[in-house]
């Protein structure tokens, strides 16, 4: 679980089904967070799709999704959806996603607290080189924001992808590690929001897993506790 001051990001899971479902029936929220994410899929597939992904590592995936929890008294009540998706080893790269169904959730510093520690998990955890963002031509908000997260504009590819809205145009963005460290907006930012400046902090060294080690995690992961 990633831990912030107002919300925490737990990894998707079964308990979060009935939520993650009507996330992905929801059109509006949908056409801003991935328009490519199937609407039709069904309840029955997405719980045994939660079901196998919970023992298997995010290398394995070539992602890692979170479900964002706002902390509401002494309750975690979940309100969006975040990932690392497309996750390229050897480029050291993943695409950021983030998103949130209910208007008055996205009113304050929930989502952009959200983004930090998805941020610091990033680069000073998974030791990614960079961070992409691609945003949809009808969301100038989004690209706003994006941008002043750090991020770069790298290209505007026109009329890019086909939907039900027809051909839609593409922002695509950037966040090198490079630019995130002592970057001095997501300083200022990380330190109201977490308590803590997540920009100077190294990167750990990166070394390769075998595949061994990888295996007995994995095994380790499907061991039902004992009882």
């Amino acid at each position: 679980m990633l831990e912030g001051q107002h919300v925490s990001l737990v990894r998707s899971a079964p308990e979060y089904l009935e939520f993650i479902y009507a996330c992905y029936q929801n059109d509006a929220f949908m056409n801003l967070y991935r328009l490519a994410q199937s609407r039709t899929v069904s309840k029955e597939d997405i719980q045994k799709r939660l079901e196998a992904e919970q023992y298997k590592l995010p290398q394995e995936l070539n992602r890692i999704e979170w479900v964002i929890l706002k902390h509401d008294q002494d309750q975690l009540v979940p309100i969006g959806l975040a990932a690392l998706a497309d996750h390229q080893v050897t480029h050291r790269r993943a695409e950021f996603l983030l998103g949130i169904p209910d208007t008055q959730d996205r009113v304050g510093n929930l989502s952009l607290e959200a983004s930090l520690l998805i941020f610091d998990f990033a680069f000073n955890k998974a030791g990614l080189h960079k961070v992409t963002s691609f945003v949809y031509g009808y969301n100038a908000y989004a690209q706003k924001n994006t941008l002043h997260l750090g991020f770069k504009q790298e290209g505007f590819l026109a009329q890019h992808i086909y939907s039900e809205k027809g051909f839609i145009d593409l922002y695509q963005n950037g966040l090198l590690h490079a630019d995130f460290l002592g970057n001095k907006s997501l300083s200022q930012l990380s330190n109201r929001l977490l308590k803590r400046d997540i920009t100077q902090t190294q990167t750990p060294k990166i070394s390769a897993v075998s595949d061994v080690l990888l295996e007995q995690l994995s095994l380790q992961l499907k061991t039902p506790p004992s009882t």
